[in-house]
């Protein structure tokens, strides 16, 4: 998909609470993840204004002379050849088409020089504001899995050749030019790790302890999509996607922005850690003693090991999708690990009738209804957690859909089909402001 380009505000202006909005203008978050997300490539046109002030050459080395101590594993270069007109080049006998190596920081200026690409990684970690980007796109996403910031420096023809990535690769063009080439199909869905084409043009991985390369399916006759980016653009590509890039005549600087996925064995592996480590029986497995030299096992060993495992599928069993539980857990994956939620109780401080009040922005709410609606669990960005039920879900589900408002009128609000009382509605905005979720004008 490819758009016209883009008169959105530039992403160091975005609105916060509107930073998936800009990165994706003029598409919304659901077409995003509901038709692109792990699916199909998607291009979208912007301009120089909207990167203008996000990140530059200057951040770059900066982010690269405060990338850590001599010897820190964030710096990765590639000399990999091209034809004449920037196409990935065949590789010597025994070579992978794209062979990406470590570097220290003091190479990073020798190896550019002499015409590699180089790659950062973990960009936010040096730049403040990708960081707060990062966790803002991540709740605005609900995304559990890790996002990550790399920026890729590439000299005039240079760039990494024909691979696919485990991870979704979203390219922001920040200066220069750099044209993509990548097709229509993953090598695999969800691949188990990063991969290349050796010398023989058959596709294998590239990261150790993948396994076998059996599942992969090389670049084929297939169709190959093609496109140039300049300041502004984004290119999302699926994981196992094959691509490739070569910088244009004047170099090219962007932005990757990574989401590495989690396992759906991860949160089904901490939902029973949650609900069953409290019963003895589950903290310790028994011996299961051998019944014989041809690798018998005695009865009561196996009857053990069943039960438990019986036990672990009914507490899976007994949950669903909107389970306070698993939305408690979605919810520290997408905030990062975060405190004990803190009660909803009367506010230490209650507001005035008249009092104007409006959302925080800042604040980065995430907000999930639970158990049929029955439980509201709203995190912010800040690291506070409410739980919610009864009245109070109705009316903060309201507040949170009403940017700005007087106290008073929250009393027009119903909870239940009745109308809420003055004092209910003062000692629940007075705890909502001493959680920072509101403000006074």
């Amino acid at each position: 998909m490819a758009t016209a380009a883009s008169p959105a505000p530039g992403l160091a202006d975005a609105i916060p609470g509107s930073e998936l909005q800009a990165l994706l203008f003029p598409i919304g978050a659901d077409e995003f993840v509901h038709r692109y997300w792990g699916r199909e490539p998607l291009y979208l046109r912007g301009d120089a204004a909207k990167v203008r002030g996000f990140f530059d050459g200057e951040a770059f080395r900066e982010a690269l002379a405060q990338a850590g101590p001599p010897g820190a594993d964030v710096l990765r270069a590639s000399f990999d050849a091209k034809t004449d007109d920037g196409r990935s080049a065949s590789a010597l006998a025994g070579e992978q088409v794209s062979s990406v190596f470590r570097a220290s920081l003091e190479q990073a200026v020798p190896l550019f020089r002499a015409g590699a690409t180089l790659c950062l990684s973990q960009v936010e970690r040096r730049v403040p504001r990708l960081a707060q980007f990062l966790a803002a796109i991540k709740r605005q996403l609900g995304y559990p899995g890790r996002a990550s910031f790399s920026a890729y420096l590439s000299p005039p023809g240079s760039g990494f050749n024909w691979h696919f990535d485990a991870r979704i690769a979203s390219t922001l063009q920040i200066e220069g030019r750099k044209r993509w080439r990548y097709t229509a199909h993953a090598a695999t869905p969800w691949p188990r790790g990063n991969g290349s084409l050796d010398a023989a043009a058959r596709p294998r991985y590239t990261d150790p302890g993948c396994g076998p390369s059996d599942e992969l399916v090389g670049l084929g006759d297939g169709p190959v999509g093609e496109v140039t980016l300049e300041p502004g653009d984004l290119l999302v590509l699926p994981a196992g996607v094959w691509h490739e890039a070569c910088g244009g005549d004047e170099g090219s600087l962007a932005l990757n922005l990574s989401f590495t996925p989690l396992p759906y064995t991860l949160l089904a592996q901490r939902l029973l850690d949650a609900l069953l480590m409290d019963e003895p029986g589950w903290r310790s497995m028994n011996p299961a003693l051998p019944a014989g030299p041809a690798g018998e096992i005695d009865a009561a060993g196996v009857a053990a090991i069943s039960a438990q495992l019986a036990r672990a599928a009914s507490a899976l069993q007994a949950l669903s999708g909107d389970s306070a539980q698993v939305l408690r857990l979605w919810q520290s994956l997408v905030g990062g690990e975060m405190p004990p939620a803190t009660p909803v109780v009367a506010g230490p401080a209650p507001v005035l009738p008249m009092e104007r009040l409006r959302l925080r922005a800042e604040a980065g709410v995430h907000a999930m209804l639970a158990e049929q609606g029955a439980q509201l669990l709203v995190a912010t960005g800040e690291g506070r957690r409410l739980e919610l039920s009864g009245d109070a879900v109705a009316f903060v589900r309201r507040l949170l859909s009403t940017p700005e408002f007087t106290a008073a009128s929250c009393l027009e609000w119903t909870g239940g089909g009745a109308a809420f009382a003055w004092d209910d509605v003062a000692g629940m905005l007075g705890q909502l402001r001493s959680q920072g979720l509101i403000e006074s004008v």
